[in-house]
């Protein structure tokens, strides 16, 4: 039922979300202009408007800051989902040299199972293949992978990974990228979702998937979660 369903999801996708977003994002990234670094808050400002990005400034801030940290160890970094590459883009502005793979249909979201509510349509949030590389162009060792996670992801079954970013959106898709990463992530390695206060198949798939795993899911203080490997 509607009521049974986040406010935040019930915007998905029409233009109430975008201007939520809007708002939310010009909020935050004030909040965050008062004590964090200057040019780190402009950088992250300038990336989220340069294209449609569903993450607010705070989770801007995360992914970029996590990202840039976990370079310390060893691997290589990757996302699942990046829509039009903005949470990519912040990824490569920390990942210096380091290689990152990323994993999209790049035609949008594949058909939805019953856990995830009927929130989000098939094809939604659709951009091409060829728009993200144009992006992206700039910066070195940023491979793709278009098709179906995990189908797509053979080229790195022997790699490990000490940050991962899944932004699917749905039960399936969320628990595809935790089944392949979980075991290939690096030893303090950190594997950070979207959505997972807000879609009830990205929660359900953590749920399941974690409950019989040393770790335990991370809930953070905007919709992000993340687990740490021990």
């Amino acid at each position: 039922m509607l009521k049974d369903i986040p406010f935040f999801a019930r915007l998905a996708a029409g233009w109430p979300e975008r201007l939520f977003l809007k708002v939310l994002a010009a909020m935050q990234f004030w909040v965050l202009g008062q004590h964090k670094d200057p040019q780190t808050v402009a950088l992250l400002r300038r990336i989220r408007g340069e294209r449609r990005s569903l993450l607010s400034a705070m989770e801007c801030f995360l992914v970029h800051s996590l990202a840039k940290a976990q370079c310390g160890l060893p691997g290589d970094l990757a996302e699942v989902g990046c829509y039009q590459g903005c949470s990519a883009k912040l990824i490569c502005e920390g990942k210096g040299e380091r290689t990152l793979h990323l994993f999209d249909t790049f035609e949008g979201l594949p058909k939805s199972a019953p856990q995830d509510r009927g929130v989000h349509n098939e094809r939604l949030y659709a951009c091409s293949l060829e728009s993200v590389q144009s992006y992206l162009k700039g910066y070195p060792n940023v491979h793709f992978y278009k098709g179906l996670f995990p189908d797509t992801a053979g080229p790195v079954a022997d790699r490990t990974f000490p940050f991962v970013h899944c932004d699917v959106d749905l039960y399936e898709s969320t628990l595809a990228c935790l089944k392949f990463f979980y075991p290939r992530l690096s030893r303090g390695g950190i594997l950070l979702s979207h959505d997972y206060s807000v879609l009830a198949g990205v929660k359900t798939a953590f749920t399941e998937f974690m409950a019989d795993k040393p770790e335990k899911v991370i809930e953070l203080p905007t919709t992000q979660c993340m687990v740490v490997k021990l």
